[in-house]
Protein backbone atom coordinates (compact mmCIF):
# COMPACT_ATOMS: atom_id res chain seq x y z
CA UNK A 1 0.00 0.00 0.00
CA UNK A 2 2.54 2.52 1.03
CA UNK A 3 5.61 2.18 -1.35
CA UNK A 4 7.06 5.02 -0.89
CA UNK A 5 6.77 8.57 1.10
CA UNK A 6 4.72 10.09 -1.18
CA UNK A 7 2.07 7.29 -1.03
CA UNK A 8 2.32 7.24 2.89
CA UNK A 9 1.87 10.96 3.04
CA UNK A 10 -0.90 10.71 0.77
CA UNK A 11 -2.66 8.27 3.27
CA UNK A 12 -1.54 10.51 6.61
CA UNK A 13 -2.90 13.71 5.09
CA UNK A 14 -6.40 11.72 4.46
CA UNK A 15 -6.60 10.51 7.79
CA UNK A 16 -5.32 13.75 9.86
CA UNK A 17 -7.65 15.72 7.65
CA UNK A 18 -10.99 13.36 9.03
CA UNK A 19 -9.42 13.38 12.15
CA UNK A 20 -8.74 16.81 12.10
CA UNK A 21 -12.35 17.70 11.12
CA UNK A 22 -13.93 15.46 13.74
CA UNK A 23 -12.00 16.92 16.57
CA UNK A 24 -12.69 20.11 15.71
CA UNK A 25 -16.10 19.82 15.50
CA UNK A 26 -15.83 17.55 18.85
CA UNK A 27 -14.42 21.10 20.67
CA UNK A 28 -17.01 22.97 19.26
CA UNK A 29 -19.48 21.12 20.58
CA UNK A 30 -18.20 20.85 23.76
CA UNK A 31 -17.35 24.97 23.57
CA UNK A 32 -21.19 25.97 22.22
CA UNK A 33 -23.30 23.16 23.20
CA UNK A 34 -21.84 21.37 26.08
CA UNK A 35 -25.66 19.15 26.70
CA UNK A 36 -25.43 17.30 23.73
CA UNK A 37 -22.47 15.35 24.62
CA UNK A 38 -23.94 12.98 27.40
CA UNK A 39 -21.15 11.01 29.87
CA UNK A 40 -18.64 13.74 30.39
CA UNK A 41 -17.48 15.26 33.83
CA UNK A 42 -15.15 18.07 32.93
CA UNK A 43 -16.12 19.54 30.23
CA UNK A 44 -13.29 22.20 30.01
CA UNK A 45 -10.75 19.35 30.50
CA UNK A 46 -12.64 17.44 27.46
CA UNK A 47 -12.98 20.46 25.75
CA UNK A 48 -9.39 21.43 25.85
CA UNK A 49 -8.64 17.58 24.85
CA UNK A 50 -10.15 17.91 21.64
CA UNK A 51 -9.00 20.83 20.63
CA UNK A 52 -5.51 19.04 21.48
CA UNK A 53 -5.88 16.60 19.98
CA UNK A 54 -6.97 18.69 16.35
CA UNK A 55 -4.01 20.62 17.02
CA UNK A 56 -1.82 17.41 16.40
CA UNK A 57 -3.77 16.48 13.46
CA UNK A 58 -2.90 19.61 12.42
CA UNK A 59 0.61 19.11 12.92
CA UNK A 60 0.43 15.66 11.35
CA UNK A 61 -1.34 17.06 8.22
CA UNK A 62 1.46 19.60 7.97
CA UNK A 63 3.96 17.46 7.57
CA UNK A 64 2.04 15.02 5.12
CA UNK A 65 2.07 17.91 2.99
CA UNK A 66 5.79 18.38 3.36
CA UNK A 67 6.22 14.76 3.07
CA UNK A 68 4.14 15.41 -0.63
CA UNK A 69 5.78 18.31 -1.94
CA UNK A 70 9.70 16.67 -0.91
CA UNK A 71 8.60 13.32 -2.73
CA UNK A 72 7.20 15.49 -5.68
CA UNK A 73 10.31 16.93 -5.94
CA UNK A 74 12.69 13.99 -6.36
CA UNK A 75 10.40 13.02 -9.29
CA UNK A 76 10.78 15.39 -11.16
CA UNK A 77 14.65 15.53 -10.95
CA UNK A 78 14.53 11.84 -12.04
CA UNK A 79 12.50 12.64 -15.14
CA UNK A 80 14.69 16.04 -15.93
CA UNK A 81 17.88 13.97 -15.88
CA UNK A 82 16.13 11.20 -18.50
CA UNK A 83 16.31 8.76 -16.12
CA UNK A 84 12.34 7.76 -16.13
CA UNK A 85 11.22 9.94 -19.30
CA UNK A 86 9.64 9.35 -22.28
CA UNK A 87 12.93 9.58 -24.29
CA UNK A 88 13.80 6.03 -23.67
CA UNK A 89 10.84 4.64 -25.79
CA UNK A 90 10.35 4.94 -29.35
CA UNK A 91 7.92 3.82 -31.62
CA UNK A 92 8.68 0.78 -34.20
CA UNK A 93 9.03 2.07 -37.74
CA UNK A 94 8.59 -1.42 -39.52
CA UNK A 95 4.46 -1.66 -39.49
CA UNK A 96 3.25 -4.61 -40.87
CA UNK A 97 -0.01 -3.50 -43.09
CA UNK A 98 -2.01 -6.19 -42.31
CA UNK A 99 -5.83 -6.16 -43.53
CA UNK A 100 -5.12 -3.06 -46.00
CA UNK A 101 -5.88 -3.66 -49.45
CA UNK A 102 -3.26 -2.70 -52.14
Amino acid sequence: MCNDVGQASHFCAFYSTTGLLFTAWVGVMLQTQPFFVGGIEDYDQAKSSAFGAAAMFLFCFVASVIGIYQDSGSKETADSNGTNGETEYQLASDVPTYGTSH
